[in-house]
Parts: C-alpha cells; structure tokens; sequence
C-alpha cells in the first residue's frame, strides 16, 4: 500500500514545498477515512465527486492505480510512475528532491 509509505516523505520535505494530496476515487468517504486514522496520514485527501465523472482521472489521464505525479510550481506534470511496489518510495524521493 502506497499511501502510508509516502507519509514519510510528507513529513521530510513539507516544510520545503513538497504538497501530497490522496485522490479517493471510489467515491467511498467512511472507508478512506478509515484508511487515513488507522494509517496516521497527515497529508490531504481529496475526493474525485464531481458528479459521475471522475474529473481528477480525466484531468491527469489516469490509466491505472496507484499512480504518482510530481507537479511543478507552475502545475506542470514533471514525473508520472504508475504502481508502487516496495522500496518506489525512493526513486519518488530521488525525484522530489530534483524540483526543491
């Protein structure tokens, strides 16, 4: 599970811009909540509600969870990594240190 592997990061590199947001597209509120108290997550989670369209998905052509994206400032996609298996955790930090 990739979320509680990103809290780390989160907590490293906040104070230096570094913003994680959850994207809960299974529209299932109770359940991510969950999620989120017995994993300790402090980062922001956003829901992708917008009627029956995932516009979350449709605005980063999604084509397969989990997937990680790295934004610039300006909003620009800068790194895209579809999946996350052990150990992914430290090429994302490899990358997030490239755009502080």
């Amino acid at each position: 599970m990739e979320l509680p592997r990103l809290e780390p990061l989160w907590q490293k590199y906040q104070d230096q811009g570094l913003t994680i947001m959850a994207i809960e597209t299974e529209r299932d509120t109770d359940r991510a909540l969950e999620f989120i108290a017995e994993n300790n997550l402090t980062y922001p989670m956003l829901e992708d509600r917008e009627g029956d369209d995932n516009v979350i998905e449709e605005k980063l052509q999604m084509f397969g969870q989990p997937a990680s994206y790295l934004v610039d400032r300006s909003g620009r996609i800068m790194f895209y990594h579809l999946g996350f298996d052990k150990g992914d955790e430290a090429k994302l930090e490899e990358e997030i240190l490239k755009l502080l």
